[in-house]
């Protein structure tokens, strides 16, 4: 009876060390996955007007194992370019500070530790203020080669935002490019140069310009 009891301890003694077994086993197996990279961004305009306002920021972290995750709320945010103009909360809420001058950039941060011990982080780019200097573009962009086309478009953006249908834009050469009233579009002259396209913003005032080179 006491053979029996012993053998009986025995095997589940054995059964405890077998599962400690897998259980160790099954744990290096399944590692835990290596954060890689980080990444920030937002649903948001990047763009803060005014002191006080404020911008949600998102930290996603990337795996070697092709996971991701949300890290927002983990994260240790910072702001590591122009630290006056805006400051960042534990929670990834960037608030602007300091916005003139207009167009000045600043960089938020938000890192984390990975399992082997670097610290992996990603950033943003905030611009603070409104900046009143459209930013023109045309189709196709300087050279223009009076061989390949007729016709240049014209586009206009501020702070980030198309404002085309409400810019009006006018050539200091007609001779190059002559651009109808209320038009978007401009046609070549005939005549190679280099000509001046003015936009202005109807609804803000808001004016900038392009130079282009028209080539035979």
């Amino acid at each position: 009876m006491s053979s029996s009891r012993r053998q009986l301890q025995l095997v589940a003694s054995f059964g405890f060390l077998l599962l400690m077994a897998i259980g160790v086993g099954c744990h290096g197996f399944f590692v835990d996955p290596t954060l890689v990279s980080m990444s920030v961004q937002t649903l948001e305009s990047t763009t803060l007007s005014n002191v006080g306002s404020t911008l949600q920021l998102q930290a996603s972290g990337a795996y070697d194992d092709g996971s991701h995750k949300n890290l927002t709320g983990s994260a240790t945010w910072s702001v590591t370019q122009n630290p006056d103009f805006v400051t960042v909360n534990g929670a990834g809420v960037v608030t602007a500070t300091k916005v003139t001058p207009a167009g000045t950039t600043a960089t938020a941060q938000a890192a984390a530790q990975s399992s082997n011990g670097l610290v992996v982080s990603g950033t943003i780019t905030i611009t603070l203020g409104q900046s009143t200097s459209l930013t023109i573009s045309s189709t196709p962009s300087s050279p223009i080669s009076l061989a390949s086309t007729g016709t240049v478009q014209f586009a206009a953006s501020l702070n980030g935002s198309d404002v085309t249908s409400r810019t009006t834009f006018t050539s200091s050469s007609l001779a190059i490019i002559n651009i109808p009233s209320g038009s978007t579009n401009g046609s070549l002259g005939g005549t190679a140069g280099t000509v001046t396209i003015t936009g202005t913003d109807s609804t803000d005032g808001a004016t900038g310009t392009l130079q282009l080179n028209v080539t035979q």
